[in-house]
């Protein structure tokens, strides 16, 4: 709510008036409030609540609260500006102009660095050029000029404002360095002062941390840069990346020695990443393999007492020295010999032999043998090597590493290691141990260990062949029989790396076939009797997961034969499939759902069966009846398959529905016979002896039960079950009625096929096609658990891979290009008993009173016509409307109820309206009892209510919107809404579409449905009829067809009473 142009008047006595305009988004209205000793005395609003007994409206309070604001405003104390904030206003001000000034100047200002080298590390010095070069005295004091741009002298003449811009382009780099390490140093140098008050002294050189080397060489790189020796000298050296270009000089000092030396002009330093090396003329930032191989060798020999830049080595050290020093840099082409003869000096090699034998059953023993020359020790005993051997420390230890990752015991003796009653020891050492021996030194291995061999996986083969609905598959393992291969898939199942033969032979366990062969037997729950004759028999529909199981794991030869890939290529895309609808319904449906009718005709061509679980209002219906169709087009042509087949389909759906299904079946396929079976028993049991005249039979789940023995008699073509989850419990009866009837393809329709539990999965599909998820304790055990409670991500993708050919499921958004903006469906209900006579009952004595008086149908008499009429609706809706002791069933509000359980189930969020404000609390209390809820708008809603429900309503979780149709039917913005429901008809069908845009109106992202629920042979469905008729008129002309009470005819309103 906004308050806009508000004037206050005060008057004698302190009396103050306040006068405003008051907006709400509903509209706008004149406020005033009138206010003595801070308290509102009077008010008027223009609103309709604004001179209400029951208090001061929302736009009063609102208006009091904003002058209550504007007082504390007007009284507060004057508020005076911090010295920070002119700090701020001054700085950024002279950084400003600093900008300008330096935009204006043309870069001629250079930032000269020196290199300073010396022992304590490297640090930066750094001048100021312009026609002349200046030392900048105090690093800190630049940085702070720069980043204030602050304007500094430097000399007579010479001065500028400071910033980035105003210096060279070359520059910038390292001011901007400069500045960082001074900014860090100062705040280490401030966390310092907080503890001993000192204060920070100028900063005439920057020390230089190892990264800032690296980042300094960086920038400077390829440039030549001044630079203070060790010495105190200073000289211009370039900087370069690469091998550095230094020589080290080796030659023979004294008795048996040799004297290692690096020039005295060397200087060296670290990076971060990095070693330093200079010389007389040149920095070189080290490559990596320089770095390696020289950083300890020349920080080693700096850090010699009084800088003498050398080391000396005894002859007995030099041979070690060489091989793990010199060496490298030997390499490296920068070592210096002097005639020093290397070979001379090389170490002998170490020499390694390892001796394998068994001299008993599940052992093996290894002896090994070290040696330099003609000294030979056991590597675990290596004490006693004589001080002169030169021994190579690393690789002994890599050997003895070696040793201890194979054998964990030596014998009492020490002279063998053994492994004893390891198998998995034994199969390690076998498989790889040996071979890395091998690598190593010398192996001998004794005939018993030879005989200990690892044999390859068997190499697997399947062959597959299809017979009289009937997939063979044939497994072959390299000749081995079942009991072996059921052995090894055992050991595989277990993650063991090997399988031990009865012959005492390693098998080794990869995934070279056996992954597939063991998740093939696991997943088709196969046992030792399947796979005892090596023909395994598996019903047809196994063989889209045989091939995707097969291809996705690999690693096997699998043959097909030229059925089993027709199959295969069918469930795969069934759009290959040549099947066209009857041309009847060719005309009116989408291509999604000709895909959906193919994808039903090409599974019933195999008889398997399917799950259509399309989302609501894509015509699930439809498709099915198409199928129909198709199949008596072929059966009266003779091309169907089996002329001996049944001709009648049998229909299952929840009671509500079944009127609906006839509807469906009269607009869709008029040329079908079909049978809706309701009423009394005896009159159903007439009609169930005339079954075979129809072509499809169309009752509920609660009939079949009952006729459940005159269905038995029969076998039919189709067996349709919709809202397929009634039978989601495979205990109740329903399930076990549906399961029992005989037919030779079953198709199941419904939006979830899974509410809460994956067991309602397995009911469906044990309906469709028995076995096909094996028992329930077994598919409990395989899918249910695994998925549900330890969230197992390959059982998952293992029951997709099973069920994947057999639903088809669409959203809206999947074929949203192919529906209309907004899809309008009439669901039709009929009344039955007690429902039934009642209406019958009040239409036909409102028909013979305007039957035989004339006069009751004029003006005077309309009224009266209206209210019967206005009962009569009230019957369709709910008797109990009308007749507070009713007992009985309303079948509309079991088809509604229906409607919004599977909306709900699936994630919809529905608008529900109706005229009749008690009606609409019948629906919530029986929402309340399915566990639904919803939201309840009526007239007597107030506005703060109505408001918090429709926001609340677009982002919560809650799926039912009730709405009276008067006080919701303009005004409301529901786009979270994607289905519509108008409970009762209502005359103007203009009305009827204003509350359909509730949700149907800009913002909405998503397709609409919008349902109507008729009843049908009563006043609902003629008024539909007479609206259409007149739609189809006004959209000829003008506008939308509407039903006036007041220019229908005598004859008119006889019409709509018929029965």
């Amino acid at each position: 709510m906004s308050i806009r142009d508000m004037t206050v008047d005060t008057f004698w006595k302190g009396e103050v008036r306040v006068q405003a305009v008051a907006e709400d988004g509903e509209g706008s209205y004149r406020t005033r409030i009138f206010i003595k000793n801070g308290e509102i005395y009077d008010y008027h609003c223009s609103c309709p609540y604004g001179s209400s007994y029951k208090g001061i409206c929302e736009h009063g309070l609102e208006l009091f609260k904003k002058y209550r604001l504007r007082e504390q405003e007007m009284n507060a104390l004057p508020v005076s500006t911090s010295p920070a904030v002119r700090a701020m206003i001054r700085e950024y001000t002279n950084r400003e102009v600093a900008r300008i000034m330096g935009e204006e100047t043309a870069p001629v200002v250079e930032f000269v660095p020196c290199l300073i080298i010396s022992r304590r590390g490297v640090s930066l010095e750094c001048r100021i050029r312009g026609k002349r070069q200046y030392l900048i005295k105090d690093l800190g004091a630049f940085a702070d000029a720069v980043r204030t741009g602050k304007r500094v002298e430097y000399g007579k003449g010479f001065a500028f404002e400071h910033s980035l811009l105003a210096f060279s382009e070359e520059s910038r780099p390292l001011v901007q360095m400069v500045m960082e390490e001074t900014g860090a140093y100062k705040e280490h140098y401030e966390d310092i002062r907080k503890r001993t008050a000192a204060a920070a002294p100028a900063l005439n050189t920057l020390l230089l941390s190892r990264s800032a080397c690296d980042r300094f060489f960086a920038i400077v790189e390829g440039r030549e840069i001044e630079t203070e020796t060790c010495r105190g000298h200073r000289t211009r050296l370039k900087f370069l990346r690469g091998k550095p270009a230094i020589r080290v000089r080796a030659q023979r000092i004294g008795r048996e020695g040799l004297e290692i030396r690096i020039p005295d002009e060397l200087m060296v330093f670290q990076g971060e990443k990095s070693l330093y090396v200079a010389d007389e003329t040149h920095l070189y930032c080290c490559d990596d393999e320089s770095t390696e191989n020289l950083t300890i060798f020349l920080t080693q020999i700096l850090s010699e007492p009084g800088g003498a830049r050398k080391v000396s080595v005894n002859e007995r050290d030099i041979p070690l020295f060489y091989e793990r020093v010199l060496k490298k840099l030997d390499l490296s082409g920068i070592l210096e010999s002097g005639g020093i003869d290397w070979d001379y000096y090389r170490p002998g090699e170490l020499q390694a032999r390892f001796e394998f034998d068994s001299r008993q059953p599940g052992e093996i023993t290894m002896k090994p043998i070290l040696s330099y020359g003609d000294f030979s020790f056991h590597p675990l005993e290596d004490e006693k090597i004589p001080k002169e051997i030169c021994r190579d420390v690393p690789e002994e230890f890599r050997v003895s590493r070696l040793i201890t990752k194979y054998f964990e015991y030596r014998e009492d003796n020490g002279e063998y290691l053994v492994i004893r009653d390891d198998e998995d020891a034994i199969y390690r050492l076998l498989s790889e141990g040996i071979d890395r021996f091998g690598e190593t030194g010398e192996v001998w291995v004794s005939d018993s260990v030879k005989s200990m061999k690892v044999l390859a996986p068997p190499q697997i083969s399947l062959g597959v062949s299809v017979h009289e609905g009937w997939l063979n598959l044939k497994v072959d393992a390299e000749g081995m029989n079942t009991s072996e291969i059921m052995r090894i898939l055992s050991e595989y199942k277990q993650k063991k790396k090997y399988c031990r033969m009865k012959n005492g032979d390693f098998l080794r366990l990869t995934d070279d076939g056996l992954l597939t062969l063991l998740k093939l037997t696991d997943g088709l729950a196969l046992g030792k009797n399947e796979l005892q004759s090596g023909m395994i028999s598996l019903p047809a529909y196994r063989a889209f997961y045989l091939e995707s199981l097969v291809k996705e794991n690999g690693h096997i030869p699998f043959s097909r034969d030229s059925l089993f890939k027709t199959i295969v290529r069918d469930l795969q895309s069934s759009e290959t499939v040549g099947y066209e609808p009857p041309a009847e319904q060719r005309k009116v449906l989408r291509e999604y759902q000709k895909a959906g009718f193919v994808w039903m005709k090409m599974l019933d061509g195999y008889r398997f069966g399917g799950i259509l679980a399309d989302d609501m209002g894509l015509g699930k219906t439809l498709q099915t009846i198409t199928l129909l169709a198709a199949e008596k087009e072929e059966r009266v042509c003779g091309t169907a398959a089996g002329m001996a087949q049944p001709s009648v389909s049998l229909v299952i759906c929840p009671a509500s529905l079944i009127y609906n299904w006839g509807h469906e079946f009269s607009i869709f396929a008029p040329s079908l016979r079909v049978l809706l079976v309701t009423g009394p028993q005896a009159e159903r049991q007439k009609e169930l002896e005339q079954i075979d005249e129809y072509d499809a039979v169309v009752t509920s789940y609660d009939l079949l039960k009952r006729d459940l023995p005159y269905y038995m008699e029969h076998t039919f073509r189709f067996e349709i079950i919709d809202e397929a989850q009634y039978i989601k419990n495979a205990s109740t009866q329903s399930a076990k009625a549906v399961k029992a009837v005989k037919a030779i393809s079953r198709f199941a329709l419904t939006g979830t096929p899974v509410e809460n539990r994956l067991s309602e999965l397995w009911s469906i599909f044990d309906y469709l096609m028995p076995g096909f998820l094996f028992t329930y304790r077994k598919f409990k055990t395989m899918f249910e658990i695994p998925i549900v409670k330890e969230e197992d991500e390959e059982a998952l993708e293992n029951l997709h891979r099973m069920i994947r050919p057999f639903i088809l499921r669409r959203l809206k958004s999947d074929v949203l290009k192919e529906l209309p903006v907004k899809l309008e469906k009439v669901v039709y209900s009929a009344p039955e008993g007690k429902q039934k006579e009642l209406y019958r009952a009040a239409a036909l004595k409102l028909r013979q009173s305007l039957v035989e008086d004339e006069k009751t149908a004029e003006t005077s008499g309309k009224f009266q016509i209206l209210a019967e009429l206005t009962r009569l609706r009230q019957l369709c809706c709910d008797p109990s409307l009308c007749f507070e002791r009713y007992n009985g069933e309303s079948a509309k509000l079991e088809t509604c109820v229906s409607l919004l359980l599977s909306a709900a189930e699936s994630g919809h969020k529905i608008l529900l309206f109706s005229q009749f404000a008690s009606m609409l609390g019948i629906i919530g209390n029986r929402l309340k009892k399915e566990g639904i809820p919803f939201y309840l708008l009526t007239g007597s809603t107030t506005k703060e209510e109505r408001n918090k429900m429709v926001n609340a309503f677009h982002r919560d979780q809650v799926p039912v919107f009730l709405i009276s149709l008067k006080a919701g039917g303009t005004g409301l913005n529901l786009t979270a809404a994607d289905i519509v429901i108008h409970y009762d008809p209502w005359w103007n069908v203009a009305a009827q579409n204003q509350a359909t845009d509730r949700a149907h109106r800009i913002g909405q992202e998503k397709q609409v449905t919008v349902y109507k629920l008729i009843m049908k042979d009563t006043i609902e469905e003629n008024i539909l009829n007479l609206q259409e008729a007149k739609k189809n008129l006004a959209d000829q002309i003008v506008t939308e067809g509407m039903v006036s009470l007041a220019e229908m005819s005598r004859e008119e309103l006889i019409k709509i009473l018929e029965i």
